[in-house]
């Protein structure tokens, strides 16, 4: 392993002066906890079939041990078709669940690239016409109507269309089937889950199958500033008088997770060149010159830069050198789009609320729902997807429309859309740090006389002037990609590891460093440099990232 040492001074000043807390609200996704996910169960064609929309399906039910992957092999499609005819295959499936599967009118193997077989799914919004669709994806209106033949009764908000998209790529002398769409990343107009999930590429590559070598080459882009942070007098850290930037603390942190995965892969018989680069986020030149040194292009991972700011010029790189690049804290879309290079770990807050409202339906979808504009027009998309995912969700749970989401403009008007008889579920999709304190003690004042569920966003942990026993008292449920289960074996099993190397307690951002690197190159290990084109790679990693909801305060856990 390539080593700077300029990296063990300063973990050797950090052991000598951090202290560290116990934080129980955040994630450990166990890496090894999805291996089961087998092809166990023996898959016969199914006998029932519909006409939909003029176009004939199969009509598959879903048994106990199938999978997605299984089954659309079984029927030769690909994954990404299933799930554009069944949006909600996405998050999984499970026994009993019916699957539309397109009947094609002529053999598969007969398909070429100008055939309309893999598309992208597009969510009509408020204010779209046809001839803006059309010409946001530069397809004509008489293709567009042939692929939805439901178009003959007019276009209506919250209706999905199939955008006819292939783009093909060479790989290595082989064709591979790429779903990208013209895009604009600042538009609301794509459902956020299309754009994380179903139009991560990945779905459709199941053609490509990578190389395996004897001996792979791994790169990280973390922000030590190293040279800054060994001119600090360690004798002022001890005393608490001077401090590392936070930047090179996430980074040593991140880093001790990286090193403890590795120790763990070494003993799977990983044979690996790791190669640690200290960037500086904030100097373009610097990037520029790392990217000259000449081993960087024959790399087969690089995991960071852990922020934005420096990430887009070496992913454009890892684009053009066909390197997979993980993306560990960026939550913004944008690093996805044209790139199917890049993975992001991290979900945006839009798919968070998302599914956060997929999760109150599923839980209280009989309760009292009440969702809470503050009016900022900066977290509109919150507010909006919310709203369309969770009616959508009690609309087809065959909840009366008198009783989906109701709408509170801040607190004046809420009392008077709270039940007595009933759970009352207020929602917040917000950031604002001021209107969120602000309205949580007010609302605190009426728990004595009503029942109430508050959900809220992953940053408010991070806020210090939220009272703690409001939250408990209000049995706040946040989502997060980060909880860490400290009752989980192999949980237990890390933490004594790393006292036993560090000598202290592990922070967050050793977890992440962990589970991130043992889940890429463990991959990387098994299939090779091509494994994030595997449609079962892009399965398993949104299953292991699932967002879990917990409750301040008692610490229920659910998986989503």
């Amino acid at each position: 392993m390539n080593g700077n040492k300029q990296f063990e001074n300063l973990k050797i000043l950090k052991l000598n002066s951090r202290i560290f807390l116990s934080i129980v609200i955040c994630l450990l996704s166990t890496i090894s906890s999805y291996a089961q996910d087998k092809e166990s169960t023996e898959i016969h064609k199914t006998r029932s079939s519909a006409t939909i929309n003029g176009l004939k399906y199969y009509l598959h039910t879903v048994e106990k041990g199938q999978t997605l992957f299984a089954i659309a092999k079984f029927y030769q499609r690909d994954v990404n078709d299933i799930v554009i005819d069944n949006p909600e295959a996405i998050d999984g499936i499970k026994p009993g669940q019916i699957l539309k599967i397109l009947i094609y009118k002529k053999n598969p193997a007969e398909l070429t690239a100008n055939d309309t077989s893999s598309f992208i799914l597009h969510k009509v919004e408020k204010g779209q016409t046809l001839y803006s669709i059309t010409k946001q994806y530069g397809v004509s209106q008489e293709k567009l109507r042939a692929m939805n033949p439901e178009l003959k009764d007019g276009l209506r908000v919250d209706q999905f269309l199939k955008i006819p998209s292939i783009k093909p790529i060479i790989e290595n002398g082989t064709t591979t089937k790429i779903i990208q769409p013209t895009i604009n990343p600042n538009s609301s107009t794509t459902s956020n889950t299309d754009v994380e999930a179903a139009d991560r590429n990945s779905l459709g590559y199941n053609t490509y199958k990578g190389t395996k070598k004897e001996e792979y080459t791994i790169a990280f882009f973390l922000p030590f500033s190293a040279n800054d942070a060994i001119t600090i007098d360690i004798e002022k850290i001890i005393k608490g008088e001077a401090q590392y930037s936070n930047k090179t603390n996430v980074s040593l942190l991140f880093y001790e997770g990286v090193l403890m995965a590795l120790d763990s892969l070494k003993k799977q018989n990983l044979n690996a060149k790791v190669f640690v680069y200290d960037i500086d986020d904030q100097d373009s030149l610097s990037i520029l010159k790392i990217l000259e040194k000449p081993e960087l292009s024959t790399m087969d991972l690089i995991v960071g830069p852990l922020y934005g700011s420096s990430f887009m010029p070496i992913a454009n790189f890892a684009k053009e050198h066909s390197i997979a690049i993980v993306s560990p804290f960026t939550q913004v879309n944008k690093i996805l789009f044209n790139n199917p290079y890049v993975t992001k770990v991290s979900p945006s807050v839009t798919l968070q609320v998302e599914q956060m409202a997929h999760f109150v339906v599923d839980s209280f979808k009989t309760e009292n729902i009440i969702l809470v504009n503050n009016s900022n027009l900066k977290e509109a998309s919150f507010y909006n997807s919310f709203r369309n995912t969770a009616n959508a969700g009690l609309q087809k749970a065959g909840i009366p429309t008198s009783d989906s989401v109701k709408i509170s403009y801040g607190i004046g008007n809420i009392q008077s859309l709270l039940s007595l008889s009933k759970e009352n579920i207020v929602v917040l999709p917000s950031n604002n740090q001021s209107f969120v304190t602000d309205f949580l003690s007010k609302l605190n004042n009426l728990r004595d006389k009503y029942k109430i569920v508050v959900f809220g966003l992953q940053n408010w942990i991070n806020y210090d002037n939220l009272d703690f026993e409001y939250l408990n008292n209000l049995s706040l449920h946040i989502p997060s990609n980060i909880f860490i289960d400290y009752q989980n074996f192999s949980t237990q099993n890390f933490v004594k590891k790393y006292r036993e190397k560090y000598k202290t307690e592990p922070d967050p951002y050793v977890f992440q460093g962990f589970d991130i690197s043992y889940c890429f190159i463990s991959e990387l290990q098994k299939e090779g440099n091509g494994f994030h084109f595997l449609s079962k790679f892009l399965i398993y990693f949104l299953k292991k990232n699932r967002l879990l909801f917990y409750t301040i305060g008692s610490i229920k856990t659910r998986k989503v």
